[in-house]
């Protein structure tokens, strides 16, 4: 049953939030507490990691996909100076004050000002003249960008860095609503089709009429809601990233692949346990395992003992009853390639619907 949405806007899920106890998920999935705190700070869960997460808390792999990333990055965090920061540092260059002085004029670090000093150097007078110039509007966002040698985005960051941001340009007519009024019933629409939200709901949630939101799905030539409430959760996810990117339709395909094959068609899968050894798995298991995110293909290819140019062609001779390499697999969505898994171990199954 797709979830519902509230009046207000639901809170996106964080790894902060998921995680009740660092110490026990860290135990289960062999890592440090460090690593998961890691994970807390970019709200990241690294996708080798992201079956057994699923699993110890019993919740479906694709509610897991939006936490899915790396952990080694995060975003960065700029310290504003104040206006006042570039001339009093330009009276530590001539030596009129300290730079411990100046740290305790302008309640800035001592770390933060001497990269200031050593980035700009000799050029600091000009940036200072030319940001004053252009904040009264005697030079021009060009020449501003010559005299300092930059380009328009690093202009803006600089003024914003330094105090000197214009702050929102005035608007001379208000802005026309109609398409981003569109963008959002486009993107509640998509949410539909997900089968993240009810179609009652999301309508209320954007303010709209449940017929106006069908009339979008309508526009989108794509199923029925009640057609795609049979569907499995991922495929209807891959399904809505192809109607936002307007790419070649996969999800259906592969149903009706599993129809023709009377496979049985699951709802809600229970992906299997990663194998304490691969060498004794099959060419299936191993795809699978790939496209779940268990191993990378250089990692699988390692672990068997194998060429990893040999292991593709493989994995494309196994493909090709679908139509699929796996050079074209691997340019798919991360949904599409859960997607695909799932229809791989519907075929590993020996089971048949019964026609």
């Amino acid at each position: 049953m797709p979830t519902t949405l509230p009046n207000r806007p639901i809170p996106k899920p964080t790894v902060r939030t998921l995680v009740t106890s660092v110490t026990a998920l860290a135990k289960h999935i062999g890592v440090t507490n460090n690593a998961i705190y890691r994970w807390f700070k970019v709200n990241r869960i690294p996708g080798e990691h992201v079956i057994k997460v699923a699993n110890f808390y019993d919740i479906e792999i694709a509610d897991l996909l939006p936490l899915t990333g790396s952990d080694l990055s995060a975003n960065p965090n700029v310290v504003m100076k104040s206006r006042e920061a570039l001339p009093t540092l330009i009276r530590v260059q001539r030596g009129e004050i300290t730079l411990q002085q100046a740290t305790h004029m302008l309640d800035h670090s001592l770390t933060g000002l001497k990269l200031v000093l050593t980035h700009w150097s000799e050029d600091l007078p000009v940036l200072y003249a030319t940001l004053c110039s252009l904040d009264v509007g005697e030079i021009t966002l060009d020449e501003a960008c010559e005299r300092l040698n930059v380009s328009k985005n690093t202009i803006h960051g600089i003024r914003r860095k330094y105090g000197f941001a214009p702050g929102p340009v005035k608007k001379t007519r208000p802005s026309p609503t109609l398409p981003a009024r569109k963008q959002v019933a486009r993107r509640a629409a998509l949410s539909v089709i997900a089968g993240e939200a009810s179609a009652v709901d999301a309508a209320e949630s954007i303010g709209v009429s449940s017929r106006t939101l069908f009339r979008h799905i309508e526009t989108m030539k794509t199923h029925k809601i009640g057609e795609l409430a049979h569907w499995p959760t991922v495929f209807r996810q891959a399904l809505a990233y192809e109607l936002d990117k307007n790419m070649k339709n996969y999800a259906e395909k592969w149903l009706e692949k599993a129809k023709e094959l009377n496979l049985f068609i699951i709802k809600a899968a229970k992906y299997p346990e990663t194998p304490r050894s691969w060498k004794e798995q099959t060419l299936r298991r191993m795809l699978i395992g790939v496209l779940l995110g268990e191993l990378t293909l250089n990692e699988m290819a390692a672990a068997r003992g194998a060429d990893p140019g040999i292991l593709e062609g493989l994995f494309t001779s196994d493909l090709r009853s679908i139509d699929l390499t796996y050079s074209e697999v691997r340019e798919l969505s991360l949904s599409h390639q859960m997607a695909l898994a799932e229809l791989l171990m519907w075929m590993t199954d020996i089971k048949r619907a019964v026609p």
